[in-house]
């Protein structure tokens, strides 16, 4: 492995507010110069015509479910839950649970993605652990905590004392595993999906630990308003009430909060990840970004889960944002800088990273996107704003290279870290033998 790294003659997004064109040099995983290296490095890589970008952060996705994809089409998320991918996660054996996570590890690597915040199922976390580490991810990953069962979806997990053991058991094993690249979080599914008593013992957890807590906040409006009526209020009441209302807690979605939840967010500053993808998908609605962004609240973006997008594409869930809001509040609403913040330095808010990853700057780990510009749907160029093109003419086949440490994972648009045939050929396997135990019904 290159202890110093090259990339010469770029035009790099920092995301600082500043576009610089000139090398990104790398030494010993971190960024040690922007703009001018040194002559020579043991890696030096040509990258004049691309875009060299942060790796984008993703704060809500599952790679539990990639296997799921194309199963649970033209529902919303009620029926999607309760008719599919509920039973289907239900019937994950540790064989296809590593399926499912090494082909979304993959995914999103070969578009760029080098950092997420997964929420897996309720059993077999080991398993997506374990494909964390061997594709090179940075990924925060935390079992889904359910002891409670929740009208409307009948979903129930585990008991209690089976939960909390589990998730200890995590936290123990793998929180800081693979030179700091793999971290546990906390995380309930759901403010109803797991009992007072266990959101207490989460919450105390990750304080104790210093650990991401990462929830499901007012996804669907009829579920948000049906559930604000138990004793415990509405969902940002309750989860106040517990305590988990804080920086360090992850609210996916968050699309129907009423003003006294939106004050309470304010006011305690947890972090929303935006999903637009999904929750137009699953017809959930559209989560009032501009207006959080206005509160002071840090925003990030997130693909979700392969079954209710259908791809898990930071380029994708970019070009929506920022396209999403404008009607509403006009063309500026989210410009693209903005946006390309929230894909970056905005997941790594989120994930208490920021000092970390994020951005190109001196000291941070070099967790690095090269894009190609030589494509039809993003030509010409010149004289243009390479940010602007980034976020709206840019896809995910752009991709030319991804570095997480400043080791390479992708180059030539072509993942080293997996077999891409061999992952393929066993999800297939595994898709088909997870159907077959899956009790599914219409």
């Amino acid at each position: 492995m290159a202890d110093t790294l090259l990339l010469r003659g770029g035009t790099l997004l920092t995301v600082t507010g500043e576009v610089v064109e000139g090398d990104l040099y790398v030494e010993g995983g971190r960024i040690a110069a922007v703009g001018a290296g040194p002559a020579g490095a043991d890696e030096v890589i040509d990258v004049r015509g691309c875009l060299v970008v942060p790796g984008f952060v993703q704060a809500h996705v599952h790679l539990c479910q990639t296997l799921l994809r194309g199963l649970a089409d033209d529902l919303d998320v009620i029926d999607w839950l309760r008719l599919r991918v509920w039973p289907l996660e239900s019937s994950h054996d540790e064989a296809s649970m590593a399926a499912s996570a090494r082909l979304g590890c993959a995914e999103l690597l070969r578009g760029g993605t080098t950092t997420v915040l997964s929420m897996e199922s309720v059993h077999h976390t080991d398993a997506v652990m374990e494909a964390v580490v061997a594709s090179g991810l940075r990924a925060t990953v935390g079992k889904a905590l359910m002891d409670a069962w929740e009208p409307g979806t009948e979903m129930v997990g585990e008991s209690t004392e089976e939960a909390w053991a589990d998730l200890v058991r995590l936290v123990d094993r793998w929180h800081g595993t693979a030179d700091g690249r793999l971290r546990v979080a906390v995380s309930p599914r759901g403010p109803r999906n797991a009992t007072p008593e266990l959101w207490r013992r989460a919450v105390a957890l990750a304080n104790e630990r210093d650990l991401v807590l990462h929830t499901h906040v007012a996804e669907n409006r009829a579920q948000a308003d049906r559930l604000g009526a138990r004793p415990e209020g509405r969902d940002a009441v309750a989860l106040a009430g517990w305590g988990a209302l804080s920086p360090r807690l992850v609210m996916a979605h968050s699309i129907w909060l009423d003003d006294t939840e939106r004050e309470l967010v304010r006011r305690h500053r947890p972090s929303v990840c935006h999903c637009p993808s999904a929750n137009l998908k699953l017809a959930s609605g559209i989560a009032p970004v501009p207006g959080y962004l206005a509160d002071g609240v840090n925003v990030a973006l997130g693909a979700d889960g392969a079954p209710c997008n259908n791809r898990m594409d930071a380029f994708s869930e970019m070009r929506l944002a920022a396209l999403l809001h404008k009607p509403g509040h006009g063309p500026r609403a989210l410009p693209a800088a903005l946006v390309l913040d929230m894909a970056t330095m905005g997941g790594a808010r989120a994930l208490g990273l920021d000092a970390e990853i994020g951005s190109l700057e001196v000291g941070k780990r070099a967790d690095v996107t090269v894009v190609r510009r030589d494509s039809l749907h993003a030509s010409p160029h010149a004289g243009g704003d390479p940010v602007a093109d980034l976020v709206y003419a840019h896809t995910a086949a752009d991709v030319d290279a991804v570095f997480v440490d400043g080791q390479p994972v992708v180059a030539g648009g072509r993942l080293l870290s997996l077999d891409e045939h061999e992952l393929l050929t066993t999800a297939e396997d595994q898709r088909q033998a997870l159907l077959d135990r899956a009790p599914l019904s219409e």
